[in-house]
């Protein structure tokens, strides 16, 4: 990797999808021969959030405020609340509804007249990949789409992205999630490496039995 470091943030939605996020993430890095360390915070003001430290020797501390190179927010209101955590140079790639608004939020930052204003300042890439999931008709396609736009931003190709991600699902939600992961990086389509076998190969992916619930 150009950087020695990675330091990811990824907020929002709950256990499981911020498990499968994480997982996607750790198995790319291994994948390459990376040290990945997933840790949960012990203080902070989301309600689910992880930290993914990615380096050729990654050390087990949280990510400081400030020091996140990427945010990825699987919903608005976590996303807000950890961008503290990202660097001012970092990006966020948050997922919300196109019709976001200081009003939709008023509720969970009842002390901030607006908002939104909380964005400001900070590089935003905005996506409504919940409405993309339920048109695939899956929930977890939410989040292959915004690794879809995190994948643009991290130096790995688009098929080790899609490598991990067939590994790390069923294989009756393979073509959706990488349809979803497509989606999000904004690719029509993407061709295997010359020599790889396409990931819709039965024996790239996993079985229904063979998958497991990831924990941090």
């Amino acid at each position: 990797m150009a950087k020695e470091t990675l330091d990811i943030v990824i907020a929002g939605l709950g256990s499981q999808p911020l498990a499968f996020a994480c997982f996607v993430l750790a198995r790319m890095a291994q994948n390459k021969g990376l040290d990945v360390h997933i840790l949960e915070p012990e203080d902070t003001a989301c309600k689910a959030v992880a930290h993914v430290r990615i380096a050729k020797k990654a050390d087990r501390k949280p990510i400081a405020q400030g020091e996140a190179d990427v945010l990825v927010g699987l919903e608005p209101i976590d996303a807000i609340k950890a961008l503290p955590y990202l660097k001012k140079t970092g990006i966020a790639l948050i997922n919300g509804p196109d019709d976001l608004s200081n009003e939709r939020l008023s509720s969970a930052f009842p002390d901030v007249e607006k908002p939104l204003s909380l964005l400001e300042g900070y590089q935003i890439e905005h996506r409504d990949t919940l409405t993309l999931s339920r048109k695939l008709g899956s929930p977890m396609a939410l989040v292959t789409a915004l690794l879809g736009m995190l994948s643009k931003h991290l130096p790995f190709t688009a098929y080790d992205w899609q490598h991990a991600i067939g590994s790390s699902v069923p294989r009756k939600t393979l073509a959706v999630n990488l349809d979803a992961f497509l989606e999000g990086r904004g690719d029509t389509a993407d061709e295997p490496e010359s020599g790889k076998r396409s990931l819709l190969d039965q024996s790239e992916t996993k079985k229904d039995d063979e998958c497991f619930e990831t924990t941090m």
